[in-house]
């Protein structure tokens, strides 16, 4: 896999190889090593260095699978947080929900306390004010039975005193007559 490349004009010829695993490399580098030999031969020409490999591709396959391994485990990791988060997001959003309806149900009770104390309210308001509309009548009762007593007994009064007057007048009336018989 070597490129013939030609450069302005001197016809230079250049190899330049791609970075590959290292068994494609050692196969290459073989073959390179084999068309260079003789390319050397027929060109006394120095060449520039072809380029090195990655240190990726110089490590031993073992390495390469334990970094393998490693990245799984890595991602691996990852995705169980991802995972962990996930359900952890959904524990919260059950959680507010739960809480949400433990806020409702609250606030509910809250408001039934707050009617039945309204009412409650209301109820011995109520109560008070019978009470105190039964006292105004009562008192307005006790009043007029009052005045009743009082007019009546004005009223004894002023017949007792006409009473006696017209006991007077007739008592003068009889004085009168057994003087005239005198």
């Amino acid at each position: 896999m070597t490129k013939n490349v030609l450069t302005n004009e001197l016809d230079q010829e250049v190899d330049a190889n791609p970075v590959i695993s290292n068994d494609e490399n050692e196969q290459n580098s073989n073959l390179n090593l084999e068309d260079n030999s003789a390319e050397v031969a027929a060109d006394s020409e120095p060449r520039p260095k072809t380029k090195r490999s990655s240190k990726k591709a110089q490590q031993p396959a073992g390495v390469i699978e334990e970094e393998k391994i490693e990245e799984e485990a890595a991602e691996n990791a990852v995705s169980e947080t991802d995972e962990d988060s996930v359900e952890e997001s959904e524990d919260k959003s059950k959680t507010k929900k739960k809480n949400k309806k433990m806020k409702e149900k609250e606030k509910k009770q809250l408001a039934e306390k707050k009617e039945k104390l309204k009412k409650k309210k209301a109820a011995t308001a109520k109560r008070k004010e019978k009470a105190k509309d039964k006292k105004k009548e009562k008192a307005k009762k006790a009043k007029l039975k009052a005045k009743a007593k009082k007019k009546d007994k004005a009223k004894k009064a002023k017949d007792k005193a006409k009473a006696k007057k017209i006991a007077k007048k007739k008592a003068k009336r009889s004085k009168a007559k057994k003087n005239k018989k005198k």
